[in-house]
């Protein structure tokens, strides 16, 4: 009876090294050698000891129950393994980690109302792959139990198989530790020991989609610094902060004569889509205005990227709520004379804590519904341009700013029929994550997204008010082994569109690094609003900062997950690929 609960295991480690080696989630198995697809088998025979401990230990008590339900055993760590790549592909996080615990209980519940059919594919997926599994064990036994030449072959292979994996498995280790290290990065979702966190093959600095091999190794840097001192500058930059006014001189602007201002914040907007073939008004508003070339988030997520814009600082600052609580550009603007409205088809402000600086306590119009895609965007900028438009007497009424916020380009991007022009272009319930293959759909699917939202804005970009428009952060779509946004500090989630325009935005391209709590402090200045303390903005006024001052700057973008950011240097001291270094950091309890 033993050997048919042997039968048992040894068919899910094979079982789950067919699982390993065939996923269509990594990368290409084909490239594996011979040494390494038999350090992978070895893996899964080692994920399987402890199973196989347990129900040898269970086998000893009760014989008949153990071969009996042992199985379901042996089937928890080839569906450990299934959800640890699902996870990691969707996100670079492996499945035993503080930031899955992290991301699971505080953001994944919050991510609901995006649901799509699309994310459970690969769910029944794995459902398929247990089923299967079991019937094929279950035949294995019943041709072990009632055929003695049966039992003999399923022995034999079995030994074959152990030798091989031996043999190979020391020829794997005889290799140097940097040739190793190279392999496990490329097949990182291919060894089941990195996915259960027995050792961690990811790289350590945060990088974009073309970082090096030697940042991915190089050693956490320590150093010491003044806790109290620290502590002590952050409680000073504070106090200065609520003491930053707008100052009225003799020679200011007259109130009814500043312009009215309106900023568009598109979910997920990469830089990429502001073509002439994707958007076509918002690239036309980019070449008479300012376009921001190289423009950054303040973070990889909607809240940190909003509290940036209408703080004028670095995310950081997110996490201290006497900060959240006061967002700089109301406050500045309601001094100067300005109405405030905020326009949005969604309402889930509260549940990412945004309802701090997004709610009806900072703006005299506060318009938001239920997320209904492209009909509740298209109600929310029919309702911002009805609060911008002038009456017939404009001089009546004062300037007013709109903030309006528009959700169609969020995953799984909502596309008009009209619009549906590259192809091909993926469902709305294409699978999530998905492999390499269906990379270029998806980002079709993104594109046409990107240029159903742009055409519900044609009228909108060609307004006479201030006007400034990017994405709350960027979209990965595996450009850095991710699929999404929230979960890494590279590039893709970070860099976003950025345009600028009006009357007294000439033409001109930017093409230093900017980010977004640049955007408050030129506003400032264009509106003709001075303030008291403008150096406690992060941010600077793009038009009166120099090239060299772009140029020499480090600012700093981070991370919806974890407590980290990532360092962005100067450009003259950039290296290669490097996006820049990655630093754990908190203003919660001041350490770095």
């Amino acid at each position: 009876m033993f050997q048919t609960l042997w039968i048992q295991w040894w068919c899910w480690c094979v079982w789950m090294f067919l699982l390993v080696a065939l996923h269509p989630l990594g990368a290409s198995p084909s490239t594996l050698t011979l040494a390494e697809v038999a350090w992978i088998a070895t893996e899964c025979v080692l994920a399987q000891a402890v199973p196989l401990l347990i129900a040898s230990l269970w086998y000893i008590k009760w014989p008949v129950a153990a071969t009996q339900y042992c199985q379901w055993l042996f089937v928890i760590m080839p569906i450990g393994f299934a959800a640890d790549v699902l996870v990691f592909r969707g996100s670079g996080i492996h499945l035993v980690s503080a930031e899955f615990a992290e991301l699971s209980t505080e953001h994944l519940p919050r991510l609901m109302t995006f649901f799509s059919w699309g994310m459970l594919v690969p769910l029944l997926a794995i459902a398929a792959y247990v089923t299967v599994g079991l019937a094929l064990t279950k035949l294995l036994r019943r041709l072990a139990i009632t055929n003695e030449w049966s039992l003999r072959v399923i022995k034999a292979v079995a030994l074959i198989t152990l030798v091989s994996m031996a043999m190979g498995s020391l020829l794997w280790l005889s290799q140097g530790r940097n040739e190793r290290l190279a392999i496990l990065r490329k097949h990182t979702t291919r060894h089941p020991l990195n996915a259960f966190g027995w050792y961690n093959a990811t790289p350590i600095m945060a990088g974009g989609e073309n970082d090096s091999e030697q940042a991915a190794s190089e050693p956490i840097q320590q150093f010491t610094y003044d806790h109290d001192l620290f502590a002590e500058q952050i409680s000073a930059r504070m106090r200065q902060m609520r003491m930053n006014v707008v100052v009225e001189t003799a020679g200011d602007t007259e109130t009814a004569a500043r312009p009215d201002v309106l900023i568009i914040i598109c979910e997920s907007l990469r830089s990429e889509m502001l073509a002439p073939d994707v958007m076509p008004h918002a690239h036309a508003a980019a070449r008479s205005g300012w376009w921001l070339r190289q423009h950054y988030s303040g973070g990889n997520s909607t809240s940190l990227g909003i509290f940036s814009v209408v703080s004028g600082l670095e995310s950081i600052w997110f996490y201290k709520s006497e900060v959240r609580f006061a967002p700089a550009l109301n406050r500045l603007f309601r001094q100067a004379g300005y109405e405030l409205g905020f326009f949005a088809g969604h309402d889930d402000w509260r549940a990412f804590q945004m309802d701090a600086f997004l709610s009806p306590r900072q703006f005299d119009r506060y318009d938001v519904e239920p997320m209904d895609w492209l009909a509740s965007d298209r109600r929310s900028i029919a309702k911002a341009m009805q609060f911008l438009h002038k009456s017939a007497s404009p001089a009546t009424r004062p300037p007013r700013l709109a903030v309006l916020f528009l959700y169609s380009t969020h995953a799984p991007f909502a596309v008009a029929d009209a619009q549906v022009i590259d192809q091909p272009a993926a469902s709305a319930d294409y699978p999530i994550p998905f492999p390499e293959s269906w990379r270029e759909s998806v980002w079709n699917r993104y594109r046409n997204a990107a240029r159903t939202l742009d055409a519900a804005l044609g009228d909108v970009l060609g307004s006479d008010a201030v006007i400034v428009l990017v994405g709350d952060h960027g979209e990965s779509f595996l450009d850095d082994d991710t699929i999404g946004h929230g979960t890494k500090l590279s590039r893709a989630q970070t860099r976003t569109t950025a345009l600028i325009s009006g009357p007294m935005f000439s033409s001109r391209e930017v093409h230093e690094r900017t980010m977004h709590a640049d955007i408050l402090p030129t506003l400032l200045a264009a509106a003709g609003i001075e303030v008291s303390l403008a150096n406690q903005f992060d941010g600077i006024d793009l038009g009166s900062a120099t090239r060299a001052e772009l140029r020499s700057r480090v600012f700093s973008i981070s991370n919806l997950v974890g407590r980290d950011l990532v360092l962005v240097p100067p450009i003259d001291r950039r290296s290669g690929a490097e996006f820049g270094t990655r630093v754990e950091f908190s203003l919660i309890d001041e350490t770095i």
